[in-house]
């Protein structure tokens, strides 16, 4: 494997095991370093080459926390905050032959000195793609391709996830605002120009009048087919390429040609266009090509980055709201004191079942462990959500949801019913398993499937019968 290969496309989210730069087996070509005029070594000196450009990359950016960096970033669900106090990836070891590379939730690309270094998805980056088809509301099943391994990894992330929230504005239509015209007709209309009426020598059947109407012809406009424009003609084409309507729509405006430097940043305070707003923002670092610029030089290093949990979890979220009612994720209802201050209490997922009913359950982007179960922090983070809701909510049910690939999915039948015991209440426990197909142009009906197995039918009346949710028997539940 060459080292441009393994940068590209090797370096999966989640790894605890670490990423061994060993795995770079093809040290024909010169990769962060020059052999030109050396006649010996070739080979120990790109070795060398790999070590400083992950050494750089980390000591620039990745062992900064989030916080401390200026990044771009994307919003999936604005009920969900980013853990930005959690590092993009640690290094352990010192030179070629014992350099590990560990990752966490971080996905995305950062660009240093024209090379790639992508954090991919350990699932596959079509399942990247289809989480955020999803999350915007596009399910492109049939467009579900490979990434163009010609582009970054936070690239195509960003003129992707630019193209579906361009689409859903545009199902709105083209955004329009009102402006001043200053007209003379032959009808009045708006407000009549007194000082040029007086100043008539005589009334000719046309009057100078002032009025609002309705234009395309704006900022916010502007930059989309600037962006458009831009796109269409560059090496990002082919993510495009669905959404000729949408350029042709924006083409037949007379938009005026804008200096970026002097943009106003007018957005939309309309509430039915404010899908646009971020089209808006996206556009600009399109233009400017920005995916997040960090360090002293602009060109020297950039990054696109995010927090796949957060995605999935959001993904989680969308496929149960087909069926079931949840509550927002950000209410604050319940707190735990941390000795200075009080912490609102936010459950991933709080399923209403009716009747004062709930179900708690939380989201772990993690690799389940099938030798000894959930972690210790997990259960107790459980643990605390359902002690909380239950002074005030009858919690019928509760549990971790896990993604698991369709290939490990005969592991499940090793999983337990269990019971969580607080104090005299006995409340089913579940672990479930979001099934990820190898195939999918299937997944749709496996999210089906996925929340079928919470069904509202199989939950109603289970304190009323002594039931849990997959109609087992189990001890009754009492009050807090």
């Amino acid at each position: 494997m060459k080292a441009k290969d393994f940068f590209n496309s090797e370096i999966k989210e989640n790894s605890f095991n670490g990423y061994s730069l060993n795995l770079i087996t093809n040290l024909n070509v010169d990769f962060y370093c020059n052999t030109y005029r050396k006649r010996t070594c070739h080979e120990e000196i790109r070795r060398r080459g790999v070590v400083d450009f992950v050494k750089a990359v980390h000591r620039k950016i990745a062992n900064k926390k989030i916080s401390e960096l200026n990044l771009t970033e994307v919003i999936f669900d604005e009920e969900n905050d980013a853990n930005k106090e959690q590092r993009i990836f640690e290094l352990n070891g010192y030179d070629f032959s014992d350099l590990k590379i560990f990752t966490g939730n971080i996905v995305g690309s950062i660009v240093y000195k024209k090379q790639n270094f992508n954090i991919n998805c350990r699932f596959g980056n079509d399942f990247l793609q289809y989480m955020i088809a999803n999350t915007s509301g596009f399910l492109e099943l049939e467009k579900l391709g490979s990434i163009n391994k010609n582009l970054g990894l936070g690239e195509w992330i960003l003129i992707y996830y630019w193209k579906l929230q361009l689409k859903k504005a545009f199902y709105l239509g083209i955004y329009k605002t009102y402006q001043k015209k200053l007209e003379t007709i032959s009808t009045i209309r708006g407000s009549i120009n007194t000082n040029s009426f007086l100043r008539k020598e005589y009334f000719d059947g046309r009057t100078e009048c002032e009025f609002k109407e309705h234009s395309y012809n704006n900022e916010l406009n502007s930059v989309i087919n600037m962006a458009l424009t831009k796109v269409f003609k560059s090496k990002y084409q082919p993510i495009v390429s669905d959404i000729y309507n949408i350029k042709n729509a924006f083409s037949s405006i007379n938009t005026n040609a804008l200096n970026l430097k002097t943009l106003q940043g007018k957005k939309t305070l309309n509430p039915y266009f404010k899908k646009y707003n971020q089209v808006y923002d996206l556009s600009i670092k399109i233009l400017r090509d920005e995916f997040a610029n960090v360090g002293e030089s602009q060109s020297e290093l950039s990054a696109f980055i995010f927090d796949i949990s957060l995605l999935f979890e959001h993904h989680i979220r969308k496929i149960l709201k087909e069926r079931f009612t949840l509550f927002p994720k950000n209410k604050k209802e319940f707190y735990i004191p941390n000795g200075i201050y009080e912490n609102n209490i936010y459950p991933d997922v709080i399923i209403d079942y009716g009747n004062n009913n709930i179900g708690v359950y939380d989201v772990k982007y993690k690799n389940f462990d099938f030798i000894n179960g959930v972690k210790r922090e997990d259960k107790f983070q459980l643990t605390t959500y359902v002690a909380t809701h239950l002074k005030k909510y009858n919690v019928v049910d509760c549990g971790i949801i896990y993604p698991l690939e369709e290939s490990l999915f005969e592991k499940t039948t090793q999983i337990k019913h269990q019971l969580l015991h607080i104090a005299d209440v006995k409340i089913p426990f579940k672990i479930k398993f979001y099934k990820i197909c190898s195939d999918l142009k299937k997944q749709n009906e496996i999210d089906k499937e996925f929340w079928g197995q919470l069904s509202p039918a199989a939950n109603k009346g289970c304190n009323q019968f002594g039931m849990n949710g997959l109609g087992e028997r189990v001890g009754t539940q009492g009050a807090s």
